[in-house]
């Protein structure tokens, strides 16, 4: 019968095989080195459990809060490269434990417990399905309203930090572990269908390392995001967004230039050259962080020799110590092991290359660029060019603006001194939320031009 064919298609296009990562649910530091002398570890070795999560692996067995673990299954236990190795143990699989606690060793051991789902709520539900990219598996996570009929969609691009957004909505605080949380939370709860997916070498999804993925490898997973949100049973195909938040306002509007989208909300992003951005950080965060204007210029200078050589001229640590030895100290604190910002400087060159007003130029949708007051990480020019870029060819559909008392991870700080003394440390201000919300509906309100 055609219905139950339908049916059948559907189940299989979302049907997933992706596995579950396992959880040792218990939040891990490095030993101090005094400890470590004292305990006679080898340089590195050591990891100090905060408090296990009840249910999950370390709870399971019987480690403690302040327990010192020196060896995870026979291999010695080390902050640096721990959380990756863990990623590679299959969830079900017997994890043994070698603790130091109160002067003695004790050997405990449990099944590795797969990673908790969100139950979401009377409002809305949650799916675990996956995307290929590159050959490669990507967790994507969907919530879908209760309530009956088809609903508008929101495709979240998250920013640019390698931290996982699988996590449970209603009880998400917005701190590190759970970064983006609350909005994702008062989407799902006001019938929007939501789309999120894990970067490759990201909690669940196959692929990576981060360090080694370039820009455009990467955008290819947001691009099979919204394809598979657009595919979604209960998403009104003519009202899909898109939120990209920090490095998901560069590649919003890429997406957004690719497949019909209702509307564009970006916060805390560039809009310029990041050769120009990058300009702008190294002289404001240091004159945020109370040097003189003499001392900024004096770091800025340097700091654009080796920005354009690297960015714009293409050349590695190595070639540009070879050739400039007088900036090879600066070279190695901006590049440490080759590297920028803990990124392959591919990804770097070609973010640098993307034309953004080319991109926002070929969104064919309004488009909302919003900046929090405290938010020393970008700025406002960037927001403001943004809505006019958009306004130059589409009078009108460019919008940006200010929100108070909201820093680049949305914490409620009331300046950008504020915000960087304490960053990581606040509260979550939600009040981005209503104004973005306010906004899709606004603009479903608003015939098509």
């Amino acid at each position: 019968m055609p219905w139950i064919t339908a049916v059948l298609a559907t189940s299989l296009l979302f049907a997933d095989d992706l596995p579950r990562r396992g959880a040792l649910g218990v939040p891990l530091s490095p030993v101090t080195p005094d400890v470590a002398q004292s305990l006679s570890l080898p340089a590195g070795q050591g990891i100090v459990a905060g408090a296990p999560v009840p249910g999950l692996t370390a709870a399971n067995a019987g480690i403690k809060t302040g327990d010192i673990i020196v060896q995870v299954n026979g291999r010695p236990a080390q902050a640096q490269g721990f959380s990756a190795w863990v990623r590679t143990l299959e969830t079900g699989s017997r994890v043994t434990f070698r603790v130091m606690r109160d002067g003695q060793t004790v050997e405990l051991a449990a099944p590795l417990t797969e990673k908790p789902r969100d139950p979401g709520n009377e409002n809305f539900k949650v799916e675990y399905s996956s995307v290929n990219s590159h050959g490669d598996r990507m967790r994507t996570i969907i919530t879908r309203p209760t309530a009956a009929g088809k609903h508008p969609g929101v495709l979240f691009i998250q920013g640019f930090s390698p931290v996982s957004y699988d996590y449970t909505l209603a009880t998400a605080k917005g701190d590190v572990t759970t970064l983006d949380g609350p909005i994702l939370f008062t989407l799902a709860n006001s019938n929007f269908v939501t789309m999120r997916v894990e970067k490759p070498g990201v909690g669940d999804s196959e692929g990576g390392p981060f360090e080694t993925m370039d820009f455009l490898t990467e955008l290819d997973i947001y691009e099979k995001a919204m394809e598979q949100l657009r595919q979604q049973p209960n998403v009104d195909p003519d009202n899909i967004f898109i939120f990209g938040h920090s490095m998901g306002g560069s590649f919003g509007p890429v997406v957004a230039s690719k497949y019909p989208t209702r509307g564009v909300v970006v916060y805390g992003c560039a809009g310029r050259t990041w050769f120009e951005y990058l300009m702008d950080t190294i002289r404001y965060q240091g004159l945020v962080a109370g040097q003189s204007y003499v001392q900024a210029d004096q770091e800025a200078r340097p700091g654009a020799r080796i920005i354009a050589l690297a960015m714009i001229e293409r050349k590695s640590a190595e070639e540009i110590k070879a050739s400039h030895p007088d900036l090879a100290p600066l070279v190695d604190a901006y590049f440490p092991g080759g590297l920028f910002n803990g990124k392959t400087l591919e990804f770097w060159r070609q973010l640098n290359d993307l034309n953004h007003a080319e991109y926002w130029v070929k969104t064919n949708a309004p488009v909302l660029a919003v900046r929090g007051a405290s938010d020393f990480v970008t700025y406002d020019i960037d927001h403001k060019t943004i809505a006019d870029t958009v306004n130059q060819v589409r009078p009108g559909q460019g919008e940006s603006m200010v929100l108070p008392n909201s820093d680049h991870l949305f914490h409620a700080f009331a300046t950008e001194q504020e915000s960087m003394a304490n960053f990581q440390r606040g509260q979550f201000n939600n009040d981005f939320s209503k104004v973005m919300i306010d906004w899709f509906r606004k603009i479903m309100a608003t015939p098509r031009s």
